[in-house]
């Protein structure tokens, strides 16, 4: 008995140590949102659909500060590194038409459209500032 707890704390240290906090954040959110969905299943469909709606609004949440978290960390490498490269292209375009033509015979109603959208990201870190910290300074 002794033995197993001694694991366990040993496991608790180890994962705290070598997993990084937001990991834990995001296993600990998902563990907790199967646990609502779960107890939601139990209520009928109405309980479900409000426990699915919430669990969007926080999965919209939590994407937002995932976002954050990144741009903060590759701001701390840009701080931290030698030599950044960083190439970014965002386009997002579309166009669209609606036609109508009406004559004696006939009444013709159209509509039609196009969209496009082109992404790409590269960030590239090479050698430390210096200073050897890897501490963003401003």
């Amino acid at each position: 008995m002794i033995d197993n707890k001694i694991a366990a704390a040993a496991t608790k240290v180890a994962l705290e140590m070598l997993v990084p906090g937001y990991m834990r954040a995001a296993y600990s959110s998902l563990a907790s949102s199967g646990q609502e969905v779960r107890a939601a299943e139990s209520g009928g469909l109405a309980k479900l659909e409000e426990e699915a709606k919430k669990q969007n609004i926080v999965m919209e949440f939590q994407a937002h500060q995932a976002r954050v978290a990144q741009e903060l960390a590759i701001a701390e490498r840009i701080g931290a590194s030698q030599e950044v490269i960083i190439e970014e292209y965002y386009d997002v375009s579309g166009k669209g038409q609606v036609g109508f033509k009406a004559d004696s015979e006939a009444v013709s109603l159209g509509a039609s459209g196009e969209g496009r959208r082109v992404t790409k990201r590269v960030i590239r870190f090479t050698g430390l500032d210096g200073h050897g910290d890897g501490k963003l300074e401003v």
